[in-house]
């Protein structure tokens, strides 16, 4: 007992802030994001995969479009939906456990397949939505996600009957 006493007043005093007194250690938010696709116009007919695709680096040229800079795929958005809410930390194709790693990533999209099993060729995909930054829609926004942070509003619309401009390499 003599022991455990003084043990006590040294974790009680380890653990008291000197102005606030004993106060909890923040919960550290997990890194990644979150936001909402909404859909316009029909969707067509043909389409068997929509995904959100997220790359590290810009897609300037075919060879951009490969598994090395593809950082996040999510899984599939139902068919014919008018809206999807999404989190990095729902599921992924690629392997993560619900983390992301902070940084830069310099195209965020929404892209569909005609083809019924996941391919990763850029001539399988086609872009139906990219996500801009607040008021501008010149290029694609960059997703900036800081260490230890969640960002929200990661918003992209589908217009069905005015896709954006397509990567290099698509059809």
């Amino acid at each position: 007992m003599k022991i455990l006493l003084p043990i006590l007043i040294i974790s009680l005093l380890a653990a008291c802030d000197l102005d606030h007194g004993i106060v909890p250690k923040p919960v550290k938010e997990p890194t990644g994001f979150s936001g909402r696709v909404t859909f316009v116009g029909a969707w067509p007919d043909s389409i068997q995969r929509t995904h959100i695709v997220i790359f590290k680096d810009p897609l300037l040229s075919v060879l951009d479009f490969n598994i090395f800079n593809l950082k996040y795929v999510s899984w599939e958005i139902p068919y014919g939906i008018k809206e999807y809410n999404y989190s990095s930390l729902d599921s992924s194709y690629i392997p993560g456990n619900g983390k992301f790693e902070p940084g830069e990533y310099s195209y965020v999209a929404v892209a569909q397949q005609k083809t019924i099993n996941l391919s990763l060729l850029r001539r399988d995909w086609f872009v139906v939505g990219v996500y801009y930054a607040p008021g501008d829609t010149s290029k694609p926004g960059k997703l900036v996600i800081p260490d230890g942070k969640f960002v929200r509003n990661i918003n992209i619309t589908c217009d069905f009957d005015n896709p954006p401009p397509q990567p290099p390499g698509g059809k």
